[in-house]
């Protein structure tokens, strides 16, 4: 079961005209918000939540976990934040936590790991450790799939997310009726970027972008993939 790089092509396009992904790799601030609005989530929304971040702080582009928890703590904590700042009300999946709520959570376990995470640096350093992953997806309303976009928006090549999106495309041209699951979906996307010479985030990317063709936002905005 592989995918064939010749149909890739032919749907995708020249790899060297595929947008980038979506990465703030200077902000985990920007990191964490973008992946906990965007997983199941509106890319229009998840934009708006970062244009109001970006209004809020000049310095967005180059803001820690700490800047955001700061942000947070002087807007009254996660639940003002979420009403006050960014305008938006939604619920992390699954559950009846603002979104806020379960960012506010795990940046806080980040920041007080034995050895801090606290910016996309030590992220990018220390994100195969199992207590990193851990502080992350063990938060409830937050687990592997925004971990994955988490660490893509920070700049992690050999990261992906295949969301519903780039399940359907995968199960279309092996001519399947379901969706795959994550492991499997990562396992085809790992081998057909081998085979393109693209990192697996790009690829990614292209056919999230192929299955999304109104949606065509800059690399600074926020989308889903």
């Amino acid at each position: 079961m592989k995918l064939h790089p010749n149909e890739l092509l032919r749907d995708l396009g020249d790899p060297a005209t595929w947008r980038l992904p979506i990465e703030f790799r200077d902000s985990l601030a920007l990191c964490a918000l973008n992946s906990a609005y965007s997983t199941r989530g509106s890319s229009s929304a998840a934009r708006r939540v970062l244009d109001r971040y970006r209004a809020l702080r000049p310095t967005a582009a180059t803001d820690s976990s700490v800047d955001l928890l700061a942000a947070m703590d002087a807007s009254g904590g996660p639940a003002r934040f979420a009403t006050d700042v960014l305008a938006n009300h939604s619920k992390l999946p699954g559950t009846s936590r603002l979104r806020t709520e379960g960012i506010y959570e795990t940046l806080t376990r980040l920041a007080e790991l034995e050895v801090p995470v606290t910016d996309t640096a030590a992220l990018r350093q220390g994100w195969q450790d199992a207590t990193v992953r851990c502080a992350w997806v063990g938060v409830l309303g937050l687990g592997p799939l925004s971990w994955s976009y988490l660490l893509m928006n920070a700049g992690v090549d050999d990261m992906v997310k295949p969301d519903v999106k780039v399940a359907r495309y995968l199960a279309r041209k092996l001519g399947h009726s379901d969706e795959f699951a994550q492991a499997d979906a990562k396992t085809l996307l790992f081998e057909a970027a081998a085979a393109l010479n693209v990192t697996p985030r790009a690829l990614d990317r292209a056919i999230w972008d192929f299955e999304t063709p109104n949606d065509r936002q800059g690399r600074s905005g926020a989308t889903s993939s």
